[in-house]
């Protein structure tokens, strides 16, 4: 049963709980509520300094040979809304829970880390999140209204760093919109199978990022099924995020799709999708 359900506990025991399981959940990018320290910094004051967004540029296309600046910048979306979704997501899908959303409100303590990727090592830009435990509004994921209240939470949220990034790097701002959906969209998923509301979380997600006139609708983003058959013949089916973005990644050298990146053809993406099936069911 989905934590959210929990009626038993008060709400500040609540909160406390549901950001406890978050970084348990995910303690490469944890939300937290203890003030912030020294080496804290809020997202509004950090996407407005040129020096700062120019080292975040800097760092993306240190990775891959051949990133070009336009690439840097959709890195730098990737991975910035990839903290973003995995610190806030979880609190509102398991837990109904909305964060005050605004750059000032939100502080970051940014750090590098090492992650295998296609069968390299790489350094990717990771950051725990802090918000005002004041500022927290309680929900339900089933509820369209505070579905509301989160996307104009990620839309407040989003639109500075959007700004900055484009103003950057010249990539344009609906393509940076469409990979923050993406990030948003693949949390939602996972979160909902961490917390047994998958088709409820779906439901949401979509409702969010469909909204017509927000910046973060786009018609490509959806979710779908591939279903692969095991070695006793039973059917295996499986929910995939359909980007609705481009990270890039196949510009940089060495670079390739994704494997549901929006630019495959349905038939690519899903054969690739059932070879990776087969493999995780020992069919070698």
């Amino acid at each position: 049963m989905a934590v959210a359900k929990n009626t038993s506990l008060s709400r500040k025991a609540l909160v406390l709980h549901a950001f406890e399981t978050q970084a348990a959940y995910v303690p490469d990018m944890r939300a937290e509520l203890e003030p912030a320290g020294t080496d804290w910094i809020s997202a509004q004051t950090f996407f407005s300094d040129d020096e700062a967004m120019d080292e975040f540029l800097a760092f993306e296309q240190s990775r891959y040979a051949r990133t070009d600046l336009k690439t840097a910048g959709a890195f730098l979306m990737n991975d910035y809304a990839y903290i973003f979704a995995a610190t806030t997501v979880p609190l509102f899908v398991g837990f109904g829970l909305v964060p005050e959303l605004s750059p000032a409100s939100v502080t970051l303590s940014f750090y590098t880390k090492k992650q295998l990727h296609h069968g390299k090592i790489y350094r990717s830009r990771r950051a725990h999140m802090r918000f005002d435990e004041a500022g927290i509004r309680h929900g339900r994921l089933d509820d369209p209204a505070d579905g509301d209240l989160y996307r104009i939470g990620i839309e407040n949220h989003f639109c500075l760093v959007v700004d900055r990034v484009h103003a950057k790097t010249k990539l344009s701002r609906a393509a940076l919109w469409r990979l923050v959906g993406d990030a948003i969209a693949q949390l939602f998923l996972d979160a909902g199978l961490r917390f047994d509301a998958v088709e409820a979380a779906k439901a949401a997600a979509m409702r969010i990022l469909k909204t017509p006139g927000s910046p973060l609708a786009n018609r490509e983003l959806h979710y779908f099924d591939v279903t692969q058959c095991d070695r006793q013949g039973k059917a295996i089916r499986e929910t995939f995020r359909q980007r609705g973005g481009c990270c890039r990644f196949y510009l940089v050298e060495g670079g390739t799709c994704c494997s549901t990146c929006v630019l495959k053809s349905p038939q690519d993406r899903n054969e690739e999708l059932q070879l990776a099936m087969r493999q995780n069911l020992s069919f070698g």
